[in-house]
């Protein structure tokens, strides 16, 4: 007989392949066994099997033939009913299973395609034994195998039929349960199957049971359908079944398919097997738009997407080198910094994959993922198995210590990088003046590339100054608003939000400021504001004419500010030199109402009335202070710098499609939004394979058309293999999407970003080029930017369904002293325009009033 020929559940192994001793199923249950309930057990091991055959057999078994004869030797019958007499004191019932060797592998399952036997009497345990052994060389098996064979063109062995004996239930309710999504691959939902009393019928497929779609957010809504409905299991029952699966994936590493039975208060694991149909998906990418959307909303150009991918790969290739990333670390990851972008179905995403693996570029950061998850602005951050696979286990011992010392040196980097902070945002200006300097209006084609090529060595190679003061920016007021909570509680929190209000010289204040000026100009003049609120551009001109103080300041804001539109950051988007309607109605609004937005004046309180008296602490605080502020005001300018350049290089593609549209290469200037950057440079410089450009823009035209007449992609979604050849089918019926409830109840709690509390009427906002807000109404939308000063000026609150206290939206807002909430989710479904709310911008609390 072989050397072991029953292996016991509480068996110790020291061996290295335990499943060639008891087979996949059995050699799961063993790995888990010490974490779950699981029924007890032992097992006919495979090479039990294999002694047991005669010369005979063990030739046909050797050559793939028939298996015929099988019977169980004396001493391994003994071994079996000694081992069944220990199982089942009591007289209990057994199951015996299959756990062939290769069985429940995560190519191959051969699910359903070998016998168990449920409800066996002990002394029935031997012959039952016999017929697994046998099922393994029917005719279903080898057909079974040679389908796969044939599709993966790989010679698969031989089963090797280790058996499983297991003590039976008697479950209220029993069932399976997968860790993703078996159909869409989708990690952040378990799909969990019930059945009353034993799931085996549930198994073979001749009962559906009850289906639950249990989401991994605890706060997401549950799903039930096909019998969902039916109490058989409790949501605590549904959230421990969801446990379950994730703790078994955490231990085997990837999502499994688990069956699972409840008897009396216990959840049982009976066993679990890799989801086999992930195998065949190709690489899992992770595309999410939470922080993106903000700046490319909706369908976007293939000259806007072509031109931020090149800006945010050379952006972060300088960040790395900032960060003490090594030259060849850099070099070795070349091509995943052009693909930190994607571009699915006309909208950009990010590739959280390639950010992740980026990320991981970093010194330290095994040891402090959460830190700069926060500093990179990750709103859900990858599941732990995914960073896992990508970054490795977090460091111990010697590597700690090297993986310690390198992120100390970073730090020490980020020191250095602070003190050298004002000559590196002269330099920075100094080379910005100078690649910005002259009017591109006058160039011809070869001209207007050499122009945006200068822009690419100059500027979006070596975007220093902006990098630093960011991330430095970050980290003091983290820090910072972190400490004010510590030493202050809410009150510190609010003191925080306060000292960042009403810096004065915030370049994003600055229009609303020049605004209010000409809104004065305008007071009394019924005649001039109507033209302005109906943004008659015959009218204003007359109005101009008549008042030279407002001509000069309207002169002056197009100067400054013709490049701050709505979506700045979209080059096809419409500047105010293309259409100046809204500043237009905004202004006159203004004057109609007779005040806007004011900045703030109140003076602040004592620091010491709120974190102490401490000589020490108030120094070190307020210095702490200063710095967030400083870096907040500096980051909002910079960024205003960015408008400049992403200007500058909307006015040389729309002077090179002026060129084309003459020479007959494009059908209208607009097209020139339909070519990719190096599609136009490529034409201009002798590299394009084309002969004229109007064909591609045709042909982009009607994938644009498409795009927009199709619903837009969920916020975050999973993707597998070549996404191009899948795009029709990434994002089937929302079926990636989170499951998510539109907030209930009569309050809504955000992030408070500028004190003040508000009663109105409020006005949802999805178009903001065609909106207006009446005096006294709160003005709400999913996200802002810049462009949307012209609608703050006149809002009496404002709402935001995204953000960050360092949101543009939150900075604006506490610059002119609106009361603000941000990061409020579900807002833009809970409200509908005209609801009577009460808004606190310092508790972050909106409650719905009766009408």
């Amino acid at each position: 007989m072989a050397e072991i020929a029953v292996f016991h559940a509480r068996d110790r192994f020291d061996g290295t392949n335990l499943q060639a001793l008891i087979g996949g199923k059995a050699a799961t249950l063993w790995t888990l066994g010490q974490a779950f309930a699981i029924p007890p057990w032992f097992a006919v091991t495979g090479p039990a099997f294999l002694e047991n055959l005669t010369p005979e057999q063990r030739r046909a078994f050797d050559a793939g033939d028939a298996m015929d004869g099988l019977v169980l030797g004396h001493d391994l019958h003994a071994a079996i009913t000694a081992a069944v007499a220990q199982l089942s004191g009591k007289g209990s019932l057994l199951a015996v299973r299959s756990s062939a060797i290769g069985e429940d592998g995560q190519s191959l399952s051969y699910a359903g395609q070998l016998r168990s036997y449920l409800n066996v009497a002990p002394d029935a345990v031997a012959d039952h034994v016999l017929k697994v052994w046998a099922s393994a060389f029917a005719d279903n098996i080898a057909a079974y195998q040679t389908q796969r064979d044939q599709s993966s063109n790989t010679k698969i062995d031989r089963l090797v039929p280790a058996v499983l004996v297991q003590v039976m239930l008697a479950p209220q309710v029993a069932g399976v349960a997968f860790g993703c999504d078996p159909v869409t691959g989708n990690p952040d939902v378990c799909v969990v199957n019930a059945t009353p009393g034993l799931g085996d019928r549930l198994v073979s497929g001749e009962v559906n049971g009850a289906l639950y779609y249990v989401p991994r957010d605890p706060k997401a809504l549950v799903v039930a359908t096909e019998g969902g409905n039916d109490p058989l299991l409790t949501p605590a029952q549904l959230r421990a079944v969801e446990g379950l699966v994730r703790r078994t994936e955490a231990v085997l590493g990837r999502p499994q398919d688990v069956e699972w039975a409840i008897e009396g208060e216990t959840l049982y694991l009976l066993q679990a097997r890799p989801v086999t149909t992930l195998n065949s998906r190709g690489d899992e990418i992770v595309w999410d738009n939470s922080n993106i959307v903000e700046s490319y909303s909706g369908v976007t150009s293939p000259l806007t997407f072509s031109f931020a991918r090149y800006v945010y790969a050379h952006v972060y290739i300088g960040f790395c080198q900032l960060m003490g990333v090594s030259p060849v670390k850099i070099a070795a990851n070349h091509t995943r910094f052009f693909h930190m972008l994607g571009y699915i179905h006309g909208h950009v995403y990010y590739n959280l994959i390639n950010w992740y693996r980026l990320l991981a570029l970093f010194p330290g950061f095994k040891m402090n993922r959460a830190f700069m998850e926060q500093m990179m602005g990750v709103k859900t951050p990858l599941p732990d198995r995914i960073v896992l696979d990508i970054a490795g286990p977090r460091p111990d011992g010697w590597a700690r210590l090297v993986d310690s010392l390198d992120f100390a040196r970073t730090l020490a980097g980020l020191v250095w990088h602070q003190l050298r902070l004002p000559a590196t945002m002269r330099d920075f200006h100094a080379r910005l003046d100078d690649a910005l300097r002259g009017d591109v209006a006058s160039l011809e084609l070869d001209g207007l590339a050499q122009a945006y090529r200068t822009l690419e060595e100059k500027l979006l190679s070596h975007w220093d100054a902006p990098l630093i003061n960011d991330f430095l920016c970050m980290i003091a007021f983290g820090i910072s608003r972190k400490q004010m909570e510590k030493l202050g509680g809410e009150r510190g929190l609010q003191y925080h939000a306060d000292v960042m209000i009403g810096q004065g010289d915030i370049i994003s204040a600055e229009p609303a400021r020049l605004m209010r000026e000409m809104a004065e100009l305008l007071a009394g003049d019924d005649a001039a504001t109507a033209a302005f609120i109906h943004a008659d551009d015959a009218a204003i001109q007359h109005v101009r004419a008549r008042l030279p103080a407002l001509d000069r300041k309207l002169a002056a804001y197009f100067d400054r500010f013709s490049d701050r539109c709505l979506q700045e950051l979209k080059l096809e988007s419409p500047t105010l030199r293309d259409d100046a309607s809204t500043l237009y109605s905004a202004i006159g609004q203004m004057a109609k109402a007779g005040s806007g937005a004011t900045p703030r004046h109140d003076r602040l309180p004592e620091l010491s009335s709120v974190i102490g008296h401490n000589p020490v602490r108030l120094f070190l605080v307020a210095r702490l202070l200063d710095w967030a502020r400083k870096g907040v005001r500096q980051r909002e300018n910079l960024r205003f710098e960015r408008t400049r350049v992403f200007g500058r290089v909307r006015r040389i593609f729309v002077t090179m499609a002026d060129h084309l549209t003459r020479a007959g290469h494009l059908d209208a200037a607009q097209d020139i939004f339909l070519l990719e950057v190096e599609d136009v440079l490529g034409f201009i410089e002798g590299t394009s394979t084309l002969s004229t450009l109007r064909g591609l823009a045709d042909l982009r035209r009607g994938h644009q058309d498409a795009f927009k007449a199709r619903p837009a992609p969920p916020p975050r979604f999973t993707s597998h293999g070549a996404v191009g050849l899948f795009a029709d089918g990434l994002i089937p019926a929302d079926s990636n999407a989170r499951a998510e409830a539109t907030p209930a109840g009569d309050s809504l709690k955000g992030l408070g970003c500028c004190r003040g509390t508000v009663t109105g009427r409020v006005r949802v906002i999805t178009e903001p080029k065609r909106a207006t807000l009446e005096p006294g109404e709160i003005m709400v939308a999913q996200f802002t930017d810049p462009g949307w000063i012209t609608l703050f000026v006149n809002a009496a609150g404002i709402l935001v369904e995204r953000g960050s206290l360092l949101s543009h939206s939150a900075i604006v807002a506490r610059e002119l002293n609106i009361p603000a909430i941000v990061a409020l989710d579900g807002v833009m479904d809970w409200l509908t325009t005209g609801d009577l709310v009460e808004m606190d911008g310092a508790t972050g609390i909106v409650r719905k009033l009766a009408p």
